[in-house]
């Protein structure tokens, strides 16, 4: 890993207004959410942490994946990445160095929302309120370095974006799709659907089991939910930059 390198991608967020921008969007959010919690008659604070906590987590979403897409895209059209590989670093290295700044930055990010949850209402559970940022940022890691990996596959922005957001959405309702498969209620046949979802789910992160709210309303119910969560970041991450290793290192410039 080059400590340079990390040191430009975190830079260029700076120079791209990613850090301002993200922090004046999480501030809307918090006003918004106090603005709707303040309407409930009772339990305003735990109002006001569930409609905050939605929102920030979509916030960090958008703003970490938009940044990463554009940045790489950006820096292939430029050839700066070209330029990078010319030098004596290795791929193996560059690529270890944008995993480690994005993350970094999506580490930070997770870690301030949860400083605004804390801030918010700072009766509710700590460890509730831990683990849920400690699965934020696991989150935020997994969808900035799935981002990256999409945008080195794929040559427009705006496909790799959507490309990313729809891996979101697939990974966040996975517990839904399954169910309504499990129930019965599908028109299409069942058996063949549940075991083609079935084997998706295996390979998809569950990022619905990730960030939950009954963490901040009820607190931890059991400690599997800490192992669940790192063991599922660091297996998704490796598959992640395996992955996008395999890809640079096949690339021909």
């Amino acid at each position: 890993m080059s400590l340079a390198l990390v040191r430009y991608v975190l830079i260029a967020a700076l120079r791209d207004r990613l850090v301002l921008g993200l922090i004046i969007l999480m501030a809307l959010g918090v006003a918004m959410s106090v603005f709707l919690g303040s309407a409930a008659i009772t339990e305003q604070g735990r109002f006001v942490a569930v409609y905050a906590a939605g929102s920030l987590r979509m916030i960090n979403v958008l703003g970490l994946v938009l940044f990463a897409v554009f940045f790489i895209r950006r820096s292939f059209d430029a050839r700066d990445i070209e330029f990078m590989l010319s030098r004596p670093i290795g791929r193996i290295r560059f690529l270890l160095s944008y995993v480690a700044a994005f993350s970094l930055l999506a580490a930070c990010f997770g870690a301030i929302t949860g400083l605004c949850l804390f801030v918010l209402s700072p009766e509710q559970d700590r460890g509730g309120l831990i683990l849920w940022t400690i699965s934020l940022v696991v989150e935020n890691i997994i969808i900035i370095n799935t981002a990256l990996f999409f945008s080195m596959i794929l040559t427009s922005a705006a496909t790799a974006a959507f490309a990313v957001f729809g891996f979101y959405v697939l990974a966040r309702m996975m517990s839904q799709i399954l169910g309504i498969i499990d129930s019965g209620k599908s028109e299409m046949n069942s058996s063949v659907l549940e075991t083609i979802m079935q084997g998706i789910s295996m390979v998809m992160p569950r990022l619905d089991l990730m960030a939950q709210t009954s963490w901040l309303l009820y607190g931890v119910n059991d400690a599997a939910g800490l192992v669940f969560v790192l063991a599922q970041g660091t297996t998704y991450l490796a598959v992640i930059v395996l992955a996008a290793l395999v890809d640079l290192r096949f690339r021909q410039f």
